[in-house]
């Protein structure tokens, strides 16, 4: 039924293996040849990617330098050439949207960012733009509500730092609209998470000074005072906060400190000036204040001489009014229920009756100040004793 084949012969055998190894040689030739051409494919496109980044870069950096020397427009030529060859580059397209907004290109900006915000939702950089580009458009509830958005978003980096700068910028911005009392919740809080850091102690200070909160500016200021070497500006803003609340002997504390740290006569001569004379008056005020701690005849001496001057000042306002006011009268009667001639002896014997003149001083400087313009010299020292009597003292 099958017909048995015949044996190779011995050429036949050998041609066969020719042919094979023939084709064996050919296929690992194209082998090869495969694999070179993957490699040399791969080197190109390895190179043509790195060439690609490096013009990225390249372009990156002309776009940072043209926005930093305050030429948006070219620093947006740059940063779309930079675009072309990193496309997906989001910090990339961030730069650009700042350039546009710095153009005035508000916007294009805002568009820009949108579709940033679309892409990143939840993204704390690109709200916190979108809220500086709403505060130049005048949107106050845009801005705060973007700023509340990169307050509560995902930062890279140390998003902790990145989230207090952003809150001390928001309440720079409350201040700047008036907002005080929302303005000294957001850096009370910062003050609150803030590190043991001198600069963001003073920095937080600062605002709240801004904010009209002299208190915690003054407990901020004192905290910064605790790092060794004692910074000048917060001796300067203790004493000035101290001060402002009428604490002129704890004032004197710090002002003098100040004025004898040795960076003080590098200050401009305005801002000498101005702690200089802060000093002479808390000086002076000291020295007009009949505090406790004096014996009984120091004390009594001082309330005569701030009777004179009050009675005095009320008879300078009185002279200027062709008709007596109802609230002037009532201070000129005041004064008319006192003996006219009071002595040392008198007050030292009656403590009742030093309160009752200091009480009848202070009314007469503030209702004065009302009826007949701002105070000069002691009038003026008075008239600041009168705002807090009991804080003059206080430490």
């Amino acid at each position: 039924m099958f017909e048995l084949r015949s044996t190779l012969t011995p050429e036949e055998r050998q041609q066969r293996q020719k042919l094979i190894l023939r084709d064996t040689l050919a296929l690992s030739s194209l082998l090869l040849i495969v694999i070179v051409l993957f490699f040399v494919t791969l080197a190109l496109f390895h190179s043509f990617t790195i060439h690609r980044q490096r013009l990225a870069k390249r372009w990156l950096a002309r776009g940072e330098y043209a926005l930093h020397a305050g030429q948006p427009l070219a620093a947006i030529d740059a940063l779309r050439s930079a675009l072309a060859y990193a496309p997906d580059d989001e910090t990339l397209q961030i730069e650009l949207a700042e350039a546009l907004a710095a153009d005035g290109r508000t916007q294009e900006a805002v568009a820009y960012f949108n579709t940033l915000l679309e892409s990143r939702p939840g993204s704390g950089m690109v709200n916190l733009q979108l809220a500086r580009l709403a505060v130049k458009q005048g949107e106050e509830a845009n801005s705060l509500d973007h700023y509340e958005e990169a307050l509560d978003g995902t930062w890279e980096g140390d998003g902790y730092t990145r989230r207090r700068e952003v809150r001390l910028e928001l309440a720079q911005y409350l201040i700047d609209r008036k907002h005080y009392d929302r303005a000294r919740n957001e850096l009370l809080i910062a003050a609150g998470n803030a590190p043991d850091d001198i600069n963001v102690q003073l920095q937080i200070a600062g605002l709240l000074e801004s904010a009209q909160d002299q208190a915690n500016a003054l407990h901020l200021y004192r905290r910064a005072l605790q790092h060794r070497p004692e910074r000048l500006a917060a001796l300067e803003g203790a004493g000035r906060t101290a001060y402002a609340l009428n604490r002129f002997l704890q004032a004197k504390k710090y002002l003098e400190r100040a004025l004898n740290h040795p960076e003080f006569e590098k200050q401009p001569t305005e801002a000498q000036a101005h702690f200089r004379d802060m000093l002479a008056d808390a000086d002076h005020i000291l020295l007009l204040f009949p505090g406790p701690e004096l014996s009984l005849r120091a004390r009594a001496d001082r309330i005569l001489s701030n009777r004179k001057i009050a009675q005095e000042r009320l008879a300078e306002c009185l002279n200027t009014k062709t008709a007596v006011l109802p609230e002037l009268q009532a201070l000129a009667d005041q004064w008319q229920h006192l003996p006219d001639k009071l002595s040392l002896l008198q007050l030292e014997q009656d403590p009742q009756l030093e309160q009752t003149i200091m009480q009848l001083v202070y009314q007469t400087e503030r209702v004065t100040s009302q009826q007949c313009g701002a105070p000069m010299g002691d009038d003026a020292l008075l008239l600041k004793i009168a705002e807090a009597p009991e804080a003059v003292e206080q430490l």
